[in-house]
């Protein structure tokens, strides 16, 4: 037996060792072809020929915020739903304090939209009839958590494909989120402290670029650049944008408890008899006229205002407002020409809609 070993190939030799058939293979193994009975051995493959790929698993498009992608519901391609229907998916990476709305565009316009998150609950959505537009539709007005959501858009299953559009438009933040940040600046600001100004004012900024959709920042902004640094041009800048966003451009306005005009007083200097503060509102076709507290003295519509003036006194810029029945004569804040100036052209074209 040993000699025999010796004499077979060695790969047939180790086959007949551990043979849990015992001797009777041995024939086999002597046949000298090297080979089990009834296994055929894997050719080995010819020199250059290549192996055939793995067909690619498909790609959940992801989406960006403000930019359009394109699908089509197929119905050799598309997803089928479980209680029917096709959907294509697309994955959108999303915070709870973003506001969206999602632009679907199709000729079917039977096509419908759902948000999945990551456990495939669905977060509920309005479609507004008028516009074709998406809403979240949560009390806070966003998703629930931060994190990864499906948008998919689903369709029936038809014969032939439908093409569509869909874009996801970051409005900006929620209200909540928007009020609490405003709100905190607001309370942080220091009036008569400069460096509580500069820090006041990049913080605005940086919450105009959060959210551009909302007039409180802009307004406050047009404050703070008016009296704090005297830069009338940026503070147009930001009260137009205030007006354009259904807020108002908000001035200081000294005046007369009867609208009168200055009188020389007692002291001999010029000035009102009955002297009071307040703020003018600047809103779209209205004038707002508050106390300090912001109680409402007088409202004005474009409509009602006859002619707006600018009266130069010595010691100050006045303006005359005149109305249908009555006069109303206020210096502006800083009872500059700047300023005055300024509060006229805003009331032109934003309240009386005139462009000179």
């Amino acid at each position: 037996m040993k000699n025999l070993l010796k004499a077979l190939p060695v790969a047939v030799a180790a086959l007949i060792l551990v043979s849990p058939f015992g001797a009777n293979h041995r024939t086999y193994a002597q046949s000298g072809t090297g080979e089990l009975p009834g296994i055929k051995p894997t050719p080995a493959p010819k020199p250059g020929a290549k192996t055939p790929a793995k067909p690619a698993a498909p790609v959940t498009p992801t989406l960006t915020f403000d930019q359009e992608v394109k699908g089509r519901i197929d119905p050799r391609g598309s997803e089928k739903a479980p209680g029917g229907g096709l959907f294509e998916d697309h994955i959108l990476n999303a915070k709870s304090e973003d506001l969206l709305t999602f632009q679907l565009q199709s000729a079917d316009t039977n096509l419908g939209l759902q948000i999945l998150d990551k456990d495939k609950a669905e977060v509920a959505v309005a479609k507004d009839s008028a516009t074709g537009i998406f809403k979240l539709k949560s009390a806070s007005g966003g998703l629930p958590t931060d994190g990864e959501y499906r948008v998919r858009v689903v369709g029936a299953a038809g014969k032939t494909a439908v093409p569509f559009s869909l874009k996801v438009i970051r409005v900006g933040l929620t209200a909540n989120v928007y009020n609490e940040r405003f709100n905190q600046i607001v309370i942080n600001y220091r009036e008569t402290d400069a460096a509580s100004a500069d820090e006041t004012l990049a913080k605005l900024e940086e919450l105009t670029k959060a959210d551009s959709s909302k007039a409180g920042a802009f307004e406050f902004l047009g404050i703070i650049y008016l009296y704090n640094k005297s830069d009338v041009a940026k503070a147009e800048q930001a009260m137009d944008q205030a007006i354009k966003l259904n807020g108002a451009a908000v001035v200081k306005i000294s005046y007369d408890g009867q609208w009168r005009r200055m009188a020389r007083l007692r002291n001999g200097k010029t000035g009102w008899e009955d002297a009071r503060t307040g703020w003018l509102r600047i809103r779209p076709g209205q004038l707002e006229m508050t106390d300090p507290a912001n109680k409402p003295l007088i409202t004005v519509s474009g409509t009602q205002i006859k002619e707006i003036s600018k009266i130069l006194t010595p010691s100050s810029s006045l303006i005359t407002i005149t109305g249908e029945r009555r006069q109303f004569i206020f210096a502006p804040g800083s009872g500059k020409q700047e300023e005055a100036d300024l509060v006229i052209k805003l009331v032109h074209t934003h309240v009386m809609k005139r462009t000179n």
